[in-house]
């Protein structure tokens, strides 16, 4: 287009441009314009390009103008640069300046940028390199909604060329949740399973592939995220076994693509160490005898590591209980008679076990023994025969009798309601009773006990028997020669002396004592005796008075005597020792 004087309203100028004619009308100011095909104008080469325009004046005279252009075809562009590094913006970079930057071509330094962003404009210029760039104070983006927005920017060249674009940017401001699942079943590691690879897992939703970092006891782990939102890692088992008794933070962290970090912390108590356990006496003294043998038996403990109503198990030959755990750890079991009276005699091993509350498995034992045999006790003959006659009730009574109980028991005798005390050596005991004890004795039967208690409490009696019979037989003799006078015709014959005995029986002696000298009888089932003095004695005997002396002494050893005067009337000399004491023994009361 352009202008002209001196030329008619209604002229026709020629505009001449690449060799192509354009017709345009002069207007009544004397402007012109024509209008160049979009198409011929793409037509036109890069570089000088001369433009003429001729048309007649009112005169007649041709008029010419010429001018040169410049074409240029260079092509204009500007890019923008990834921003935040990803194009998405965190929360923290839009707590942020934001610089957006970029680049462009073909466009001269200084060249106004405009950069449209956040719902405001923001001008820069091009550098000598080309680029640009431009920071947005964080007041600027701080409305920004998470979801897509974009930026857009624009420059135009010296030729004015002009370029623009645009880049999409995502604003993600929600940080990812993380989650730590229980560890060990309890958040508890016991000795077994911090023996073992410890398995760290939880649940995010940042998304697949984006790494997970753990810490745990100064020590860092990773674990990747799967599809499903879940992760997991494993402590080797080295790691775990190095860690010592107590409680540790397990801390997690992620961060989802926009960069947006969220953490996770849980607590992991290790107790690694096992509960002690203990077994306390059994039965006082870890025997069980034959007492106890038919009685419930408790077993009792203590614990430490345990929790109050913690389980402890208790075995013994084959037979398991349970008891809980006090608050001050200690603990009993009864175990019943019926299964205690089906133990024999030997050794058992009393096991007990309990878990603390971490999982760690204690256990005990303690050594009982069943011993219910007791003592064997004998008690000998005493007396001689088991009859304490009148004799013997004026003396000490020695008692003795076995034993296989150990050498130094007591064996503890009873007679009359009297007790008496020995010790057993080499299988054997002994004791007196005194003289004043045996001399209260009544005519009776009486029992003697023995008794004696091992070791283990086991308690072995044995009785015995005694009679106490002090009663004197009695010897009755009868009338000698019809008058128990000896005359001449009679001593020139054998005479017989004869009588009958009380508290005495069949087959005992009777012992005769006449002038000196002695002759036997036997007692017969009616009690009677006799014996036959032969006529030589008694013509030995010569005249005058005799004394007959019979004397018996029963089963039991009590002697019992009688006596008869007679005389001898025969004319006949002689010499005598009459009968001492009776029956020519003198016993022990006869002799006091």
């Amino acid at each position: 287009s352009g202008t002209s004087t001196g030329i008619a309203e209604g002229s026709t100028v020629i505009v001449t441009v690449n060799g192509v004619e354009y017709r345009a009308n002069v207007s009544a100011s004397g402007s012109w314009s024509a209008a160049i095909p979009a198409a011929d104008v793409a037509n036109w080469p890069a570089g000088e390009l001369n433009i003429s325009v001729t048309g007649s004046s009112t005169s007649g005279n041709s008029v010419s103008i010429a001018n040169n252009i410049t074409v240029d075809l260079s092509s204009v562009a500007i890019a923008i640069d990834t921003i935040a590094l990803d194009n998405i913006l965190n929360a923290a970079e839009k707590a942020a300046d934001v610089t957006l930057s970029g680049t462009t071509q073909n466009v001269e330094a200084g060249q106004q940028v405009t950069v449209n962003f956040a719902g405001g404009t923001y001008q820069t210029t091009v550098q000598a390199d080309g680029s640009w760039s431009v920071t947005v104070a964080a007041a600027d983006i701080r409305n920004l909604k998470d979801g897509d927005t974009n930026v857009s920017v624009s420059v135009t060249n010296v030729a004015g060329n002009n370029a623009s674009a645009a880049q999409e940017l995502t604003v993600d401001t929600a940080a990812p949740t993380l989650s730590l699942n229980v560890i060990a079943g309890d958040n508890v590691l016991n000795s077994a399973e911090a023996g073992a690879d410890v398995v760290v897992s939880g649940t995010t939703t940042a998304e697949p592939g984006q790494q997970v970092t753990i810490t745990l006891n100064g020590k860092t782990y990773t674990a990747e995220v799967a599809a499903d939102g879940t992760w997991n890692t494993t402590v080797p088992a080295a790691d775990a076994g190095a860690i010592t008794d107590g409680t540790y933070t397990v801390s997690a962290s992620v961060s989802d693509i926009a960069g947006n970090t969220t953490g996770a912390t849980g607590s992991l108590l290790v107790d690694v160490t096992a509960p002690t356990l203990t077994i306390n006496t059994v039965a006082a003294d870890d025997v069980i005898n034959a007492q106890e043998h038919q009685q419930n038996l408790m077993i009792t403990g203590g614990s430490t590591g345990v929790p109050a109503g913690g389980l402890v198990t208790v075995e013994i030959d084959g037979h398991s209980y349970t008891a809980a755990v006090d608050a001050s750890g200690n603990w009993s079991v009864g175990v019943p008679a019926s299964v205690v009276s089906t133990l024999n005699d030997t050794g058992y091993t009393i096991t007990a076990s309990a878990q603390d509350a971490a999982g760690n498995p204690g256990s005990v034992t303690h050594g009982v023994t069943v011993d219910t045999a007791a003592p064997v006790l004998t008690i000998n003959t005493l007396a001689s025969d088991d009859v304490i006659n009148a004799i013997e009730k004026g003396e000490a009574l020695t008692v003795s009798g076995t034993s296989d109980g150990a050498d130094g028991s007591t064996v503890t005798l009873t007679l009359n309601g009297k007790a008496y005390s020995a010790q057993v050596s080499g299988g054997v005991w002994t004791l007196d009773v005194p003289a004043t004890d045996v001399a209260n004795l009544g005519e009776a039967n009486y029992t003697l006990s023995a008794s004696s208690t091992d070791a283990a409490g086991n308690t072995g009696s044995t009785t015995h028997n005694v009679l106490v019979d002090t009663s004197l037989p009695s010897v009755i003799i009868n009338a000698v020669a019809g008058d128990d006078v000896i005359n001449a015709a009679e001593a020139a014959a054998d005479q017989t002396l004869s009588g009958r005995v009380t508290n005495a029986a069949e087959g005992d002696t009777v012992t005769i004592t006449l002038g000196g000298k002695t002759y036997e009888a036997n007692v017969q089932a009616d009690l009677s005796w006799s014996v036959s003095v032969p006529s030589a004695d008694l013509q030995g005997f010569g005249d005058g008075d005799l004394t007959v002396s019979a004397s018996v002494t029963n089963q039991h050893g009590n002697t019992g005597n009688g006596e008869r005067d007679i005389a001898i009337d025969a004319n006949l000399p002689g010499l005598r020792l009459d009968t001492v004491a009776g029956d020519d023994i003198v016993n022990s009361i006869e002799i006091q």
